[in-house]
């Protein structure tokens, strides 16, 4: 073979390299795209996600509505609301023809059946404790390429857990509207924070939640007692204002000597949010940490 056919062959040789190269480089670029394009009609349904997503920095086209103790992010004060988790406005969400909604793990059968007749793809976030919610924001970060901010938000969410000497033992009474109540187990969020900021959180089983009776309360006699409001908190906080005025209660320590504090919003709520660092500091000064 010659010289001038060898150089010829040289030159289709490179040429096929960078054809080959170029379709390599074009396939992967199409994957990667494929693979990191964000969902671009969002829609969230608490208010912890929509701060969630407000320091993701991540669009939304839709909102949940919020609740008297609650504000919206600024980025998103002008969106459609949506209702919430005690009213949710289904037909709402339907109109503005989201790609996925986002519901928390806790209250999918809020929403879950409708949105499946109206074909609305859905995902679910577990804000159930301060751990899981920080691996909701990692989660949420990868999906849209906010793996930085994601990072930076974990990291202001690291709580060290508190190991006193002795540790109070603490009842979390989730109070309802018309005087009942149910007792927060260490799995909830606020109990989660309580065990973390040196208290043993009265309530056995595996359950966020449990139903306990005064008399049972009574046998624990809690050093303190921190109660909540699951909606329309002025009523609920009167009502436990007046059941422990009750003698039966009267007799616990915590009520005794003045150990009984109210967990609000929006500092606290049902569910993990970003005031996680001072709900845990304001349960450590409770405790006495």
């Amino acid at each position: 073979m010659s010289k001038k056919q060898l150089t010829g062959l040289g030159i289709l040789f490179v040429i096929l390299v960078i054809i080959t190269g170029g379709w390599i480089w074009l396939a992967t670029q199409k994957n990667t795209n494929t693979a990191s394009s964000p969902t671009k009609r969002i829609i969230v349904t608490t208010n912890a996600q929509a701060q969630v997503f407000d320091q993701l920095a991540i669009p939304l086209v839709g909102v949940p509505t919020p609740g008297e103790q609650q504000t919206l992010p600024k980025r998103y004060a002008k969106l459609p609301q949506v209702g919430n988790h005690v009213a949710p406005n289904l037909e709402k969400m339907s109109s503005l023809k989201p790609d996925v909604v986002y519901l928390d793990s806790a209250l999918v059968d809020d929403y879950q059946q409708k949105l499946d007749s109206d074909h609305i793809a859905s995902q679910t976030l577990d804000f159930s404790t301060l751990d899981t919610l920080k691996s909701s924001i990692t989660t949420v970060g990868k999906q849209y390429n906010k793996q930085s901010e994601a990072n930076k938000l974990v990291k202001q969410l690291t709580i060290t857990p508190f190991k006193p000497a002795s540790r109070p033992k603490v009842a979390l009474l989730m109070g309802m509207p018309g005087g009942s109540f149910l007792v927060g187990t260490q799995h909830s969020y606020v109990g989660d924070l309580i065990t973390k900021a040196g208290g043993d959180v009265i309530g056995a089983g595996d359950s966020a939640y449990t139903n306990l009776n005064a008399e049972q309360i009574a046998a624990e006699n809690p050093d303190v007692i921190v109660t909540m409001a699951h909606a329309m908190p002025d009523n609920v906080f009167k009502s436990f204002d007046a059941l422990f005025a009750q003698n039966n209660w009267q007799t616990i320590n915590a009520v005794k000597n003045g150990h009984v504090y109210q967990a609000k919003e929006p500092i606290f709520g049902m569910t993990a949010n970003l005031n996680a660092i001072k709900a845990f500091n304001q349960i450590k000064t409770w405790l006495g940490n």
